[in-house]
């Protein structure tokens, strides 16, 4: 079997979800994944739909956010959504999140992870001053796209989200 990789987390995480089940586009990982695999791929997608709804609504409840991630990544996304808050910022649109992958459950600890990968879409995404609409994202000042792998950990309230990294991508898989 093959050895855990333990990679280090690095760069913050971004959100995002459609509210149904896992259609990845491009080849159908989800044919060949496992039940476990799936469980962990659909718990990315509910990640960033949760985010999206969080920090597009500065009145939206973070409990759903806190509840579906756990270790540094709780600690970071409910900062982020707290400092959005305060300065007066939303998110406009989504971000489209495209199932790359999923690795074999490997045990850390007492726990079960899998690794998902994961590539996100921001070009139907922004982010601006609540009162004016005016994007506080100069252009060319972020990557549209990004490759993760997303660490999802079983625990005993179900799967949640645990430490990423990613790095920035030319496109996702079409």
């Amino acid at each position: 079997s093959l050895s855990p990789s333990s990679e280090s987390p690095s760069s913050e995480v971004s959100s995002l979800r459609p509210s149904k089940s896992v259609t990845p586009s491009g080849p159908q990982p989800s044919e060949t994944f496992t039940p476990e695999q799936l469980e962990a791929a659909n718990t990315v997608i509910e990640f960033f739909h949760i985010l999206d709804g969080v920090l597009s609504d500065s009145d939206a409840e973070t409990h759903a956010l806190a509840n579906i991630t756990t270790g540094q990544t709780q600690t970071i996304q409910l900062k982020r959504v707290s400092e959005y808050r305060e300065q007066g910022r939303v998110q406009t649109g989504t971000v489209g999140v495209h199932i790359t992958g999923a690795s074999e459950v490997r045990k850390e600890g007492d726990m079960e992870v899998i690794t998902v990968q994961t590539c996100t879409d921001t070009t139907n995404y922004d982010v601006v001053e609540s009162k004016t609409g005016k994007s506080v994202i100069k252009p060319g000042g972020r990557s549209i796209y990004l490759t993760w792998n997303i660490d999802v950990v079983k625990t005993g309230e179900g799967w949640k989200i645990g430490d990423s990294t990613n790095e920035d991508a030319l496109r996702c898989p079409a």
